[in-house]
């Protein structure tokens, strides 16, 4: 009986499903008093709310990351991406990803006509939607990058972790509200952030082995994509953004409500994108295969 628990513990998925489980419930669970504790300092702006949430959740993510490292996986944090080096470099070029994926698909689709500007605001809230941003890209980059696809890559390599990864991420954001919109659209909207995203914010982190770069890249995207550029971003509408913008053209073009990453468009640039930049990964010899994470695997369990 033992050897069969240790067997299903020692599966990569039990274990990332036993700390998604564990987190999900302690934000739940937590995040009425921590927003009750937000309204009693003065804070009812649903943006400064929403930051302040964010940064609860990045502090109870890494705190169990943390704890799931060093107790369960019997590594060190640098083992799962997280080392103060290189943080700034690859951070900015993380960014300049992101904004220059994001610009790329709206000018294409300014140029088919789909995105339309209305007028623009002065940005008041810019500032305040970037920090938020950058918390939650933090938060979700810890938890499919960093622990989810770094130990299914001890496991199976580091196609299938990506392949896995990608999709949990992708399929993560079932949980948002996209509008009213159909199970249908929404399961299709997922498949392509599982691809145009999942992909290339995981060849980010296997391109560098660390978490700086797709966490930069993943702020900017959304930060352009919602409080710049005006559109929804994976369902949700930030209110007022520096441009006033509708989206009009047939639903695989425009992404409905949920926005540019529900669009055939972003799924061929971002597909594109995080493809190259695997390949350049393996150029680096960053890429393990499912053999050598097997060989592993033995060698460890016969240790």
């Amino acid at each position: 009986m033992r050897k069969i628990l240790n067997a299903i513990w020692s599966f990569p998925l039990t274990r990332l499903f036993t700390f998604l489980v564990i987190l999900f419930l302690v934000i739940i669970l937590s995040e009425p008093f921590v927003i009750s504790v937000i309204g009693k300092m003065g804070i009812s702006a649903a943006l400064a709310v929403f930051l302040w949430t964010e940064v609860w959740h990045l502090l109870v993510s890494f705190g169990l990351l943390a704890f799931f490292i060093k107790k369960v996986e019997r590594a060190n944090l640098v083992d799962f991406g997280i080392s103060s080096k290189n943080f700034a470099l690859e951070l900015s070029i993380g960014a300049l990803c992101g904004t220059l994926l994001v610009v790329g698909v709206v000018a294409v689709m300014y140029a088919l006509g789909i995105y339309k500007p209305i007028s623009h605001s002065s940005g008041s809230d810019l500032l305040i939607a970037a920090a938020m941003l950058f918390f939650a890209a933090a938060t979700e980059e810890l938890i499919f990058r960093s622990y989810a696809l770094t130990i299914l890559e001890k496991h199976w390599g580091t196609i299938a972790a990506v392949i896995v990864s990608s999709a949990a991420f992708g399929f993560a954001h079932m949980l948002n509200d996209v509008g009213g919109s159909p199970v249908q659209n929404k399961v299709l909207f997922c498949t392509f952030l599982s691809l145009e995203a999942g992909l290339s914010l995981a060849a980010c982190y296997v391109f560098t082995r660390r978490v700086w770069m797709p966490i930069g890249a993943h702020w900017m995207w959304n930060f352009f994509e919602g409080p710049v550029f005006g559109t929804h971003v994976s369902g949700a509408d930030f209110g007022q953004s520096y441009m006033s913008a509708t989206l009009e053209g047939p639903l695989l073009l425009t992404g409905g409500k949920f926005g540019p990453e529900g669009s055939v468009i972003c799924v061929l640039l971002g597909t594109v994108g995080g493809v190259a930049l695997l390949y350049l990964a393996g150029k680096r010899n960053n890429l393990i295969s499912y053999k050598a994470a097997q060989s592993r695997v033995r060698q460890k369990g016969n240790a």
